[in-house]
């Protein structure tokens, strides 16, 4: 009872949108052991110009992203450190070498450049890794543009900052999923009317220098501070909880929906069984996470850039001064009997929460029927 209440009171916090609450409590459970040993993030921020060189409001502009990234990882209290910010043209850009310790590059680029490179590919921002370090080569890309259909520059920050520290800290892509409903639902309150329900997804911080306030996406709950909450394995009797058979329900729907792959949902379904071999292997090492039109699914704005690098991603990377691995780890199958399981029980009723867990066992313990 004491573990179903925890999880109760999660869900509750966040009601308005599902799937916030949901994956938080399973992507806490998946956290690597070792998010705990971050060193301090050294960062800059370049402001680029497609004029030959940048006019008094760019460098403003400049300063006040710098100061809104520092005021946002304060609010995570991700440990970090910065060079000055710069703003120079795109020109002078392209003989940018990134300095030796610099861990994260972020590029604010000007509306002429990113009506031009963003907005024709449907994109009002990214985040992106690339290469087998984890602790260096992330990217952040955004433009300081009218928003005509996109969020808020200023907010379109925050939400690729959350992707970078959830990213960083090791955290699973289900976090990144939840990022992406966050987004989704500030984006939903700006289109219609604001509610109580939007004050969930959104707060404020507050500038000492270039801005008086700011909103931007409320930080990832399990991120703050790197500190993960150190759950035990639930109850052998799992059948008889419907508060966590329902959590098993939405996941599984993500699943067979494709928004999380079969990797991933073997290895929730490892922790909610109580398997000791579980061990997530988190995202792959090359990623790219895009934030696209107000509205617009965006879970599936995922590319593993070591098996895709199509023309899109050509040009949404082509100023990154980083370099991806080639190459692309597969995950397993779930043989086909088990998804037509899922889909009997969460269709038509016809098989019980207990020969869902049944099948679960079996599928653990053998190799199928």
């Amino acid at each position: 009872m004491e573990r179903c209440s925890e999880i109760t009171l999660l869900l509750r916090k966040k009601m308005s949108v599902y799937a916030v609450g949901i994956v938080a409590l399973l992507a806490v459970l998946l956290v690597p052991d070792d998010a705990h040993a971050q060193e301090k993030v050294r960062w800059e921020l370049i402001f680029l110009s497609a004029d030959h060189g940048c006019a008094n409001y760019q460098y403003q502009m400049a300063n006040v992203y710098d100061e809104l990234a520092s005021k946002y990882f304060e609010l995570y209290k991700f440990p970090n450190s910065k060079y000055n910010p710069q703003c120079m043209s795109d020109k002078k850009y392209a003989n940018y070498t990134a300095p030796d310790d610099l861990d994260l590059l972020i590029l604010v680029y000007d509306k002429q450049i990113g009506k031009k490179e963003l907005h024709p590919n449907d994109v009002g921002g990214l985040y992106s890794h690339l290469g087998s370090d984890r602790a260096k080569n992330h990217v952040i890309v955004l433009c300081d543009c009218p928003t005509f259909g996109f969020s808020y520059p200023m907010f379109t920050l925050s939400h690729e900052l959350s992707h970078f520290v959830t990213y960083y800290l090791g955290f699973d892509l289900l976090a990144q999923n939840e990022i992406h409903e966050i987004s989704a639902k500030y984006n939903q309150c700006n289109d219609s009317s604001w509610d109580d329900t939007c004050a969930q997804v959104v707060t404020h911080v507050y500038g000492d220098h270039y801005f008086t306030r700011a909103p931007v996406m409320v930080p990832y709950q399990p991120a703050v501070g790197g500190h993960l909450v150190d759950h035990t394995n639930l109850q052998s009797d799992i059948a008889s909880s419907d508060v966590v058979m329902n959590i098993q329900k939405q996941i599984t729907k993500w699943w067979l929906a494709g928004k999380i792959n079969d990797t991933e949902y073997t290895k929730e379904l490892e922790f909610v069984m109580g398997k000791p071999s579980a061990q997530p292997e988190g995202a792959p090492d090359n990623v790219l996470l895009a934030a696209g039109h107000n509205g617009k699914e965006e879970v599936d704005t995922y590319y593993d850039l070591g098996e895709e690098e199509n023309k899109k991603t050509q040009i949404l990377l082509k100023r990154v001064p980083f370099k991806a691995d080639n190459h692309t780890e597969y995950g397993e199958q779930i043989p086909m009997w088990f998804k037509l399981r899922a889909h009997s029980w969460l269709q038509d009723n016809s098989l019980s929460n207990r020969d869902f867990v049944d099948g679960v066992r079996y599928l653990f313990g053998g190799s199928g029927k």
